[in-house]
């Protein structure tokens, strides 16, 4: 457990590092850029909350088990949608120089 602790102080200005401002060079994000990476964001969002609308019409005719297991396997894709989609955006959008 020192040792851990240890390890964790060390690297601590590595970690503030990590969150440094880009360099002066790279200039300004563009608002059409900003624009394009909420879009994106936007567009996972949206499809996530339709997975779980289109399999409980699509599950209307099946039994009360195999909708149950159609609904709660279309909320785990539409977390897993919007964890994809946060994922894109903070690394292709907010991370970026």
């Amino acid at each position: 457990m020192k040792r851990a602790t240890a390890f964790a102080a060390a690297l601590c200005p590595t970690l503030a590092l990590a969150t440094s401002q880009c360099p002066p060079e790279y200039g300004e994000k563009s608002p059409a850029f900003w624009a394009f990476g909420w879009a994106v964001l936007g567009l996972f969002a949206l499809i996530g909350l339709a997975l779980p609308v289109l399999a409980a019409r699509w599950a209307l005719g099946r039994g009360g088990w195999a909708r149950a297991i159609w609904i709660l396997l279309a909320c785990l894709a539409m977390l897993a949608c919007w964890i994809a989609g946060l994922w894109i955006f903070g690394v292709y959008f907010v991370m970026v120089c």
